[in-house]
């Protein structure tokens, strides 16, 4: 074929020859033969392509002839199986001692910060694609090289288990995240991007310099004064000192309680016995607030002294190294937001989300609160009630060791379960066994792989941090297009939650063709194995897991040319990733599939392994329980996170001292308890600040952790959506369609205009009303 030939014209690299193919852009003669022959879908239209190159290499000028034919799709396996080498996590090492990291972080910042100087070096009489490869392009080829090295340094601070690492890796990242701040706060390249955005050609390329330029008017880029410049900079670069250290306070903190086994009465005896020893006291076990030990204390332990003293051990975590930190930290954003001209943190924060400003955000969580209200009161009675029934027999009576019949906090959680295995007949405990970690984990993949056209397999060629961590190969046919990290068990020093962290953005290199395939980490703090019974999770876990997975495949299904428009969220220093009040959307809706029977039926398997007529199954009985979880006092569930987000957009949209209803003078725990009490609707443990251990403030969800909600509201939508799909929910062909209008473009178009796309039509709350049985 004729395309074939064009190769020999990678000899002249001294002609402007370029030639447009589908909607990828103007391609360097230099990546033609490795591009045509994936994207063009015949041989003639493989030679016109060249053919149009090669008179464009002839003439000495560029062709600009737009080709419509030639399908996104195809162009996107083309980036991946070029000739040039993939870049990826494959390139990295994720075992670097203390001295290593703090070296390699500094020629990382050396790098970057010589490829800013080389495109403010550009010739300024550089026009069309040249002006935009040599200013946008440059900055995005930098972002994405930088942003791929620092995963292997950023990584150790989440995960080692040497303090030293986990030090000189915190540090690694403040520096990287400053690295970053400090360049997209400089006036000079702000001015050099803005004079070039005319010259963007496609609509992602388009989508990049609003992106681009909008971060840099984020950090104060355009602002003329440059005194006041300095001060938001300074102030802004406290702020992220500050965060970080409480974050890695957080990190190490092993704050725990000992309890003897008579206090954990009620839980369940393996659970009980996996718990280590306490130092100096032969009875007592050591009782970690972490979640995978401190949640099943607060459900299943009959005493609610033993209940009280979890929640407030949770509760006081990092109190007093924090609580001064976060009080400074807040301030300090709001000072910077107000020297920037915005009323207040919240608004300069919001400017960048779907939501759009503070009276909407905060408009759509009172309006939530008030379609729950009466749901919640309802429900809070019936736990009310309940309660009262135990106080009424003396055995038990003495076993709670107390006499109130009101509700405390640290009752919400064991009566909420107790009347869950009551009245829906399920019980965690005996339901876990369905759920064995390693097959639950092959089945939830496998159904990924057929909805979305994957294929994961199981590799122990790439770098790891941990003996734990498992590895993945992720293949679209024959193409390589990512890698995912399962991370699952606890250990000291590690991110005390659960999430997907990225380790690599999808992005190409304009200089040389060179793409780069995502990669991901699912972080987690799952049940160990116990005894004789493999690690089993609970149906809040597996569902859990469902749904971190459901950010896994938004990363792997990424093709984005542009780092920046990659998935990524602020847990990592580098820029990129949908809105934030977008972020959860896709894993939201399919996490929703976790309850669904034809699912279920898939994944739960007995953990014994029998089979035949005597093995265990999940019965229709139970299946229909699990579907009822989903409505399963939602109200009281509800609530108290819309009032937590309506408490964080409150103390970032005012300064210090807080107010709250006619209440003033007011301190972050004094803000967050009439919150909680007024909207939760329970008195809140006093002498406690759960704002000090709350991760969500320091990691980048400052004044937007109202996003969960908002994404799960919109996420319902395109649940239901997919229900009625004729082809069936979990098809190739529904997923081919969420792979192509939500998670394939990422942030290079809009949440919105990704949902409309997706759904038809404008999004809606009424799906998530129905169901959730709330009044519309």
């Amino acid at each position: 074929p004729f395309w074939r030939k064009a190769g020999m014209l990678e000899r002249y690299r001294g002609g402007f020859g370029v030639a447009l193919i589908g909607r990828i852009g103007f391609l360097p003669l230099s990546r033609l033969p490795a591009a045509v022959p994936q994207a063009a879908t015949s041989i003639r239209q493989k030679s016109v392509v060249a053919r149009h190159a090669l008179c464009a290499l002839l003439a000495g000028s560029s062709i600009r002839r737009a080709s419509t034919r030639f399908q996104r799709k195809r162009i996107r396996m083309a980036c991946s199986s070029s000739n040039a080498p993939l870049l990826g996590v494959h390139q990295l090492t994720f075992s670097r001692k203390a001295a290593d990291i703090s070296a390699c972080v500094e020629a990382v910042v050396k790098d970057y910060e010589g490829r800013l100087e080389s495109l403010l070096k550009t010739d300024s009489q550089l026009i069309g694609r040249q002006l935009f490869d040599a200013t946008f392009g440059s900055l995005a080829n930098a972002d994405g090289h930088a942003a791929l090295v620092s995963a292997e340094l950023t990584v150790p601070a989440l995960v080692s288990g040497d303090a030293q690492a986990r030090a000189a890796s915190s540090a690694a990242k403040k520096r990287l995240q400053n690295m970053w701040a400090r360049a997209y706060m400089r006036p000079d390249l702000y001015a050099r991007l803005a004079a070039a955005q005319d010259t963007a050609e496609t609509p992602e390329e388009h989508r990049l310099t609003q992106v681009m330029l909008q971060k840099f008017r984020h950090a104060g880029a355009h602002l003329e004064n440059a005194v006041v410049r300095g001060e938001v900079a300074e102030l802004d670069a406290r702020c992220a000192s500050l965060a970080f250290e409480i974050e890695q306070n957080i990190n190490e903190d092993c704050s725990h309680v000992v309890l003897s086994e008579g206090e954990l009465e009620g839980c369940a005896p393996e659970f009980i016995k996996s718990l280590p020893k306490a130092e100096g006291d032969a009875n007592g076990r050591q009782c970690s607030v972490k979640a995978p030990v401190s949640l099943p204390i607060m459900r299943r332990a009959a005493s609610g002294e033993t209940r009280r003293k979890m929640q407030e051990a949770s509760q006081r975590q990092c109190m007093d190294k924090n609580g001064p930190l976060l009080s400074e930290l807040i301030q300090k954003r709001h000072e910077a937001a107000c020297k920037m001209g915005f009323a207040s943190h919240a608004e300069r924060m919001l400017g960048s989300k779907m939501a759009g400003s503070v009276k909407t955000a905060r408009g759509f969580c009172e309006d939530m609160l008030g379609r729950l209200a009466k749901l919640q009161d309802a429900e809070l009675g019936r736990l009310t009630a309940r309660k009262r029934i135990d106080l009424e027999q003396p055995q038990k009576r003495r076993r709670t060791e107390e006499s109130s019949p009101e509700l405390k906090s640290w009752d919400l959680a064991f009566y909420t379960d107790l009347l869950k295995r009551e009245e829906l007949s399920l019980d965690d405990e005996q339901l876990k066994e369905f759920f064995p970690l390693e097959g639950t984990i092959e089945r939830l993949l496998a159904i990924y792989s057929e909805l979305l056209g994957l294929a994961f397999v199981k590799t122990s060629s790439l770098p790891v941090w941990h003996e734990d961590v498992v590895t993945f190969e992720v293949r679209r046919g024959e193409y390589l297009v990512g890698h995912l990290y399962l991370d699952q068990f606890p250990r000291d020093g590690k991110f005390g939650h659960q999430m997907i962290i990225p380790l690599a953005p999808s992005f190409v290199d304009s200089s040389n063709g060179r793409r780069c395939i995502p990669a991901c980490a699912n972080i987690s703090n799952l049940p160990r194995p116990q005894g004789d019974k493999p690690a089993l999770l609970r149906f809040a876990e597996m569902r859990t897991l469902f749904h971190e997975l459901g950010h896994a495949m938004h990363c792997l299904c990424t093709t984005t040319k542009f780092s920046l428009l990659s998935w990524a969220w602020p847990m990592v220093p580098w820029p990129g990733g949908v809105e934030q009040d977008f972020l959860e959307l896709p894993s939201m809706a399919l996490e929703k599939f976790a309850s669904e029977p034809s699912l279920l039926r898939r994944v739960a398997r007995h953990y014994s392994g029998k089979e035949g007529p005597e093995a265990p199954t999940l019965g229709e009985d139970t299946i229909e329980s699990i579907q009822s979880l989903d409505k399963f006092m939602v109200g009281t569930s509800q609530s108290r996170y819309f009032a937590m987000a309506l408490f964080d957009l409150l103390v970032h949209a005012q300064a210090p001292p807080y107010s709250f209803g006619a209440a003033c003078g007011l301190s972050i725990e004094e803000l967050h308890r009439r919150c909680l009490e007024e909207h939760a609707k329970l008195q809140q443990l006093s002498g406690t600040h759960p704002c000090a251990s709350w991760y969500h403030l320091v990691i980048g969800y400052d004044a937007g952790y109202y996003g969960y909600g908002w994404s799960d509201v919109y996420a319902a939508d395109v649940f239901e959506s997919m229900l009625q799909a004729e082809e069936g929910p979990l098809s190739a062909e529904t997923g081919a369609k969420l792979r192509d209008e939500i998670l394939g473009p990422c942030a290079t178009r809009t949440g919105g205009d990704m949902l409309r796309a997706f759904l038809g039509r404008e999004p809606t709350a009424d799906a998530w009303c129905r169901r959730n049985g709330v009044p519309m």
